[in-house]
């Protein structure tokens, strides 16, 4: 196929005064110059310039894309040959059963029997799609009904759930829990003080010359470490009570078996610690898990 638009123009001119065959090169032509941009963005001017419109150009061409593959139809007019190229693909070639009774495949009819059968095919088209969207409507429907007769169904459960028992000591220990967090601003306060007289005590023994004036500031100083530790002991007891108060039966079955273990080694190690505590406040010592006085 030349690139010379004037010598394309010509051979057109040519097969248009032939007819038959000719639609076929005339079409490969029109999509040889639109798809090769040769007419450089006028091709609507250049279908003026050969006396084509652009709906016969539009024909020319759909006939070429469609059916220049196929030999069949290579006697049939423009007219024929366009209807014949818009109908679907797989029907092109099927026998076809007109009005008069009569049974012809495409290629045989007329304009008028094509015309007929793509009118036919056309409204069995629509009624395959009408039949489509009948069933998906139906099927939704379906599938609505079914959610809702699912969320209609209600499933009750019941449930036994273990109430905790409240220990007798439960009031007093949550009464003592106040107390204590009443007392904590107080012995932050103690311990803030107790942390200057420990700086000035500081001051002191470094100036002191006397061994007695050292050793008072020291048993002075161990006194004052010792109260801090001691209300700092208190403040830190004062915030671990609360979170093992809130600990109920229910919580300790749900925890899961790791948890359960970790738990109960730490409370082993704070009862020791707690024993041991209260057995030198009380001046107590622990023989075989016995408090002796």
């Amino acid at each position: 196929m030349s690139n010379d638009l004037t010598k394309i123009t010509t051979e057109i001119k040519t097969y248009q005064s032939i007819g038959g065959q000719a639609i076929f090169e005339i079409g490969r032509r029109l999509n040889w110059v639109k798809k090769h941009d040769l007419a450089h963005g006028k091709f609507m001017n250049w279908l003026q310039s050969i006396n084509l419109t652009k709906d016969a150009a539009d024909r020319f061409m759909k006939i070429d894309n469609q059916l220049s593959n196929d030999g069949t139809y290579r006697h049939l007019g423009i007219s024929a040959l366009y209807l014949i190229a818009t109908m679907p693909p797989e029907e092109r070639d099927k026998p076809q059963q007109l009005n008069s009774g009569e049974t012809k495949k495409p290629d045989e009819m007329t304009v008028r029997e094509l015309r007929e059968v793509k009118k036919k095919l056309k409204q069995r088209e629509q009624e395959l799609a009408d039949r489509d969207e009948t069933i998906a409507n139906q099927q939704a429907e379906l599938e609505d009904n079914r959610k809702a007769q699912l969320e209609q169904k209600v499933i009750t459960k019941t449930v036994t759930k273990e109430v905790p028992v409240k220990p007798d000591d439960y009031d007093e220990i949550k009464a003592k829990v106040v107390e204590l967090e009443e007392q904590s601003a107080k012995d932050k306060e103690n311990i803030e003080y107790y942390k200057r007289e420990l700086k000035a005590a500081e001051r002191i023994n470094k100036n002191a010359n006397s061994y007695d004036k050292l050793q008072e500031q020291e048993l002075k100083r161990k006194k004052r470490q010792a109260e801090i530790d001691g209300y700092n002991a208190s403040l830190k007891i004062n915030d671990w009570i609360p979170e093992l108060q809130k600990l109920s039966q229910e919580d300790v079955d749900e925890m899961g078996e790791q948890a359960q273990k970790n738990l109960q080694k730490r409370l082993e190690l704070l009862q020791r610690s707690i024993d041991r505590l209260s057995s030198m406040l009380g001046g107590r010592r622990i023989i075989e898990g016995e408090y002796q006085s």
